[in-house]
């Protein structure tokens, strides 16, 4: 039975502002002024942040271990993150992450990122013995910084839940660190060059973490749990696609909140496909997050 005390989660990621054009065409027309009526909005993003606000949102309590410079663009993820109920362990930089996104009609998409040289920079490891106190789950994200916290999480005995995002295949040198400390970990089939069950059957033999799910897309998902077949999960649609940024944060979310709150890898897939399909309805890559209640009625509609 799912837990009755709110799931504790380190989320550990990069949080940037985030400018997001819905243009009616793509690629755009090549003009020097282009208007797009109610086309643009500015928000907080970021792997790190869309992953901390969905579980917020779910129920979950989330803190977020990021980075941020003291301009406009950090005191904008100041207050969001005060606004969501996030518990903070935001490290100064010189400069806060930004982003450009540009989507198309059908989903395409764009990512224009400027990390403000946070990729290189080392997160303290005090700060993240202390956020790791009494966590259910770390979910440290494959940013560079976030490496020399995979030990600190497996000696606290956490489990360890990352996303290799469009990685190319299990040989991947910098994917490794991760490989070896992933206690449950997903990834994007989109740019993979073997198949996806191929890879499945890689991930299995040489890693065997406890729990593997490879995102399909508009397909669905492929689910191996350890000393089990794998499983199929077919894609659920809930409304038209606007955006197909952060379906992926949205994904692992929404599992992590659901198989560590107590329900089975299957069931919660399901519904975090499900929660998945519904973020992909409107643009900015933390939007659309239902909230737990919200996806329990929305799966029981279905």
């Amino acid at each position: 039975m799912p837990s009755c005390s709110p799931l504790r989660v380190l989320v550990a990621g990069n949080a940037n502002a985030e400018l997001h054009l819905q243009a009616p065409a793509f690629p755009l027309p090549n003009a020097e002024n282009t208007a797009y009526p109610h086309g643009l909005t500015l928000g907080v993003s970021g792997v790190g942040w869309n992953v901390a606000h969905a579980l917020a949102r779910l129920g979950a309590d989330p803190s977020l271990s990021t980075f941020a410079g003291h301009d406009p663009a950090g005191e904008m993820l100041q207050a969001a993150l005060a606004r969501a109920g996030i518990r903070s362990g935001v490290q100064v930089a010189t400069g806060t992450p930004l982003s450009l996104v540009i989507s198309g009609p059908d989903g395409q998409r764009q990512i224009h990122r400027d990390l403000k040289g946070t990729e290189d920079l080392g997160a303290d490891p005090e700060a993240c013995r202390v956020a790791l106190a009494g966590a259910d789950a770390a979910v440290l994200t494959t940013v560079g910084w976030t490496r020399p916290l995979l030990p600190l999480a497996q000696a606290a005995g956490i489990p360890i839940v990352t996303d290799l995002q469009a990685t190319v295949s299990p040989a991947h040198p910098y994917d490794q660190p991760f490989l070896a400390h992933a206690n449950v970990l997903f990834l994007s089939a989109e740019r993979l060059i073997v198949s996806a069950t191929e890879a499945l059957q890689t991930y299995r033999a040489t890693y065997d973490p406890s729990v593997i799910i490879i995102s399909l897309g508009a397909q669905g998902a492929l689910l191996s749990e350890r000393g089990q077949v794998p499983h199929y999960q077919p894609a659920v649609k809930t409304r038209p696609v606007v955006s197909t940024n952060g379906a992926g944060d949205a994904l692992l979310s929404a599992f992590v909140w659901a198989y560590f709150g107590g329900r089975s890898a299957r069931a919660a897939l399901r519904l975090a496909c499900t929660f998945a399909s519904w973020t992909c309805g409107e643009a900015g890559g933390a939007a659309g997050h239902l909230s737990g209640k919200e996806l329990s009625v929305l799966c029981s509609a279905g």
